[in-house]
């Protein structure tokens, strides 16, 4: 893959690949910031970088001002400034990586393959960490992987993801040998019992699948019948491991999750308490709707109910909507909304534009059960959205 690139071109994709494998393996470390703050300078050592000022910047700009804006009215400014000082960072390391990209050639294609790599080395060092045995010879019995190097339902959803790109870079591009591989993401995903990475790993190559079936002429009908029999197949897949011992905890997990949106059926603490979480937020909302109480203050207003927990909300939206109000949630969903809609309009014109929307749409979902808004994952997650956009522009210019 490298040998196209120059000795600058080269050594920056593997800078970027280390700064992947550091958001997992090293970023709840006291070294996780300054390595990445290291491989930003070394970036910018090694190129002759041109930092114009682009969507990217402008959209995440605000949303890190507004965090600082609500030092002003905050429960604990404290806790405010730690969050709207890491932003700050994210977004001045980023930016160095958005402008190394920004002109490279296919640079879009080749940050989908490395975050693939990365992701693998990720999910390699994660079995050698918590150890093969462990992982391979869950019973049903046994307790989920436990948070140690990361936390597990992060592992499960960059597993997830990774699957995601594997599957549509078989199908979009070329049919790649290797993609046996995504076993070893999937084996990752029932070993964390994360309810958000199955439903990705579910849901998103069922997406795939379904747009891939949509880019033929539409009076022909075998993509369709070829989407459903393939949808067919997963969901006998799933069936069966779900009564396999490694996968029988998620599958219960996620049934769980599943009976607490219908109301039927028996739900399990984990997602009784998420969902208190969430109502506190939305009661505190009500309460403040415009402004909310500060960022990162819903320790402080889960101690207000009673709460013995004093964490997060485990729902980016309820997060939002409580600490920073009706203008958090604006700030911060307006990246989404464009990059959504910029999408949509490339999606009937280029298949690259498939694996963005369905990745946002991921992205919206799974924001109901994690709090996303503040990791640097996220910050370099949307280089790749607004690379893509710029990439169609020059490819489609008769788009407005």
């Amino acid at each position: 893959m490298l040998n196209q690139y120059s000795f600058r071109e080269r050594a920056t994709i593997i800078a970027t690949f280390c700064l992947y494998v550091n958001f997992f393996v090293l970023d709840n470390t006291q070294a996780g910031a300054p390595i990445a703050l290291g491989l930003a300078l070394f970036v910018i050592g090694i190129n002759n970088l041109k930092f114009n000022f682009a969507p990217y910047h402008l959209f995440f700009l605000i949303f890190t001002l507004y965090c600082y804006a609500t030092t002003f009215w905050a429960l604990n400014g404290y806790y405010t400034l730690t969050i709207a000082n890491g932003l700050a960072q994210s977004l001045m390391v980023m930016s160095v990586f958005y402008a190394a990209f920004s002109p490279m050639e296919n640079n879009v294609n080749t940050l989908i393959k490395t975050i693939l790599a990365a992701g693998y080395v990720v999910i390699f060092y994660s079995y050698f960490f918590y150890g093969f045995d462990r992982i391979l010879s869950m019973s049903e019995d046994s307790m989920r992987i436990n948070n140690s190097f990361i936390n597990v339902n992060v592992l499960g959803m960059m597993s997830a993801l990774i699957m995601l790109f594997h599957i549509y870079l078989h199908l979009f591009e070329k049919h790649r040998k290797d993609i046996f591989m995504i076993i070893f993401a999937i084996i990752i995903i029932g070993a964390t019992q994360s309810r958000k990475a199955i439903f990705m790993a579910i849901m998103g190559p069922l997406l795939l699948f379904w747009f891939k079936s949509r880019t033929g002429p539409r009076h022909n009908l075998l993509p369709i019948v070829r989407f459903i029999i393939i949808a067919f197949f997963i969901l006998v897949l799933l069936d069966l491991l779900s009564n396999t011992g490694m996968f029988h905890g998620a599958y219960e997990r996620f049934m769980g999750f599943v009976n607490s949106l219908t109301g039927e059926g028996e739900v399990d603490s984990s997602t009784s308490l998420r969902a208190y979480y969430r109502q506190v937020g939305w009661d505190q909302f009500m309460q403040t709707p415009l402004l909310g109480v500060g960022i990162n203050n819903s320790p402080l207003i889960l101690s207000r109910v009673g709460s013995a927990h004093r964490t997060y909300l485990h729902c980016n939206y309820a997060e939002l909507a409580a600490c920073g109000g009706i203008m958090g949630l604006l700030s911060y969903y307006s990246i989404h909304t464009y990059v959504l809609t910029k999408e949509l309009k490339y999606v009937k014109k280029d298949p690259s534009a498939v694996l963005f929307l369905v990745w946002m749409i991921l992205i919206l979902a799974t924001d109901w059960g994690s709090v996303s808004y503040y990791t640097k994952r996220t910050f370099f997650n949307f280089i790749v959205f607004f690379l893509h956009i710029q990439q169609m522009k020059q490819r489609h210019p008769e788009i407005k």
